[in-house]
């Protein structure tokens, strides 16, 4: 049986977010076809080492991807964890365009349930980082963090992006970014990949032109987006 918590936003919220299989591995690129090479000639010790945190297997084996911990043996999957979230309509339909047309248009989830006008589900998300968000659309600023790790602002950004609700969290991505103390690597890498997507998702125009510039440079091959919204024109072919 998967284990359960809530968290009560709002005390008379009328929607119930569930989010399953909460906590899975987040930017991790498992697929096992191999990366085209298409600049050999640049290939070194030190561009292999960075390039091991977006390349396949090697994801789950370099301690910076920060997924050393997780295991593909079905045996060590640790039990799946569901968390509740009772929210309130009024302020996901004003705050996010996702959840407006959800809530506004044709419903498709399932029968609601008791207590609630809305059930909504969601899947695979980082809890910590949807609690933020909720928080923040439901206007809890002492529940915020005025700081957020890199890890986790690159999560709660890759949120904001699906959720479409970037206007509401705007004012807090501009603390965030302005209290990062990582310095954006001059290579390919996982960490090049998380800073471009923040930027992308906040609108960092001229942090995204240069990250862009150093991958068009240092990328071998198609870009690795590892469920990133990276934009489709500098991914490749």
């Amino acid at each position: 049986m998967a284990l359960s918590e809530m968290h009560v936003i709002d005390p008379d919220g009328d929607t119930l977010l569930i989010l399953r299989d909460a906590g899975a591995p987040f930017a991790a690129c498992l697929t096992e076809e191999e990366w085209p090479n298409k600049l050999p000639q640049h290939q070194s010790s030190n561009s292999k080492q960075n390039e091991a945190s977006v390349i396949s297997t090697e994801t789950l084996k370099e301690s910076d991807s920060g997924l050393s911990d997780v295991s593909l043996s079905p045996q060590a999957k640790p039990e799946p964890k569901h968390i509740r979230f009772k929210l309130s309509s009024q302020h996901l339909r004003l705050s996010s365009a996702f959840f407006r047309k959800l809530i506004c248009g044709d419903w498709k989830e399932k029968e609601s349930e008791p207590g609630f006008k809305w059930t909504i589900t969601a899947t695979d998300w980082d809890p910590d980082a949807l609690l933020i968000l909720m928080n923040i659309l439901h206007l809890q600023t002492r529940a915020v963090p005025r700081t957020l790790a890199f890890e986790m602002l690159a999560k709660v950004a890759v949120l904001v992006d699906y959720y479409d609700c970037c206007q509401a969290v705007e004012p807090w991505a501009e603390v965030w970014i302005s209290n990062l103390t990582l310095e954006v690597p001059d290579y390919y890498s996982r960490v090049l990949l998380l800073r471009l997507t923040v930027a992308w998702v906040f609108s960092e125009h001229e942090k995204f032109r240069i990250l862009t510039e150093v991958i068009i440079r240092r990328s071998r091959g198609p870009i690795h987006t590892m469920g990133l919204p990276i934009p489709q024109t500098i991914v490749g072919e």
